[in-house]
């Protein structure tokens, strides 16, 4: 493991579709879970995940899975228990608060790739139905995103660029920097 600096990490941070061939160790991917957990969610017990690293469903992954263009060796899928979700935050949290909840997650997982020297991609091209089928979640689980996870070649830091969203200040349309102090 290797620690690094928030600030340097979030810049460091990107999205990998090129893997190494070499597995990620079980105790690792673990590792990878228990970062993804560690993320904010409404109301524990509602968050699952399933660790694949069986190479034949990693090539079904392939085939169904649309986004699923990697060489990854491996794949967290996260997913949302509906029915606990539903019981405990009602019908605005299951659509609301579990979608913020595992984009925190995603964020904690890119985040933890990097101390532990990999890599990920998080998939969104895919149907749902397939996730299920795939990896065996029951009715109740809902899949919600599906992160390719390897080890990569190091490659060197991004150009520092400069800050390229929109920022406002205080009201839309305000540009922050043209903004009086």
């Amino acid at each position: 493991m290797v620690s690094l600096d928030v600030e340097d990490a979030i810049r460091r941070r990107r999205m990998h579709r090129e893997f190494t061939d070499d597995p990620v160790p079980r105790p690792l991917l673990r590792r990878m879970a228990w970062a993804a957990a560690r993320a904010q969610q409404a109301r524990s017990g509602i968050r699952h995940i399933v660790i694949v690293d069986d190479p034949r469903i990693l090539a079904a992954a392939r085939q169904v899975l649309p986004g699923f263009l990697t060489n990854a060796p491996a794949m967290l899928v996260l997913g949302t228990d509906l029915e606990r979700a539903k019981q405990v935050l009602g019908p605005k949290g299951v659509e609301v608060a579990t979608r913020i909840d595992v984009g925190a997650a995603c964020a904690h997982l890119a985040l933890f790739a990097q101390t532990a020297g990999l890599g990920i991609c998080t998939i969104t091209s895919w149907a749902e139905p397939a996730v299920q089928t795939l990896v065996g979640l029951p009715p109740q689980l809902r899949a919600d995103v599906t992160v390719a996870v390897g080890f990569v070649t190091p490659t060197p830091p991004p150009a520092p660029r400069g800050f390229t969203t929109p920022l406002h200040h205080n009201r839309f349309g305000i540009d922050w920097e043209e903004s009086d102090d």
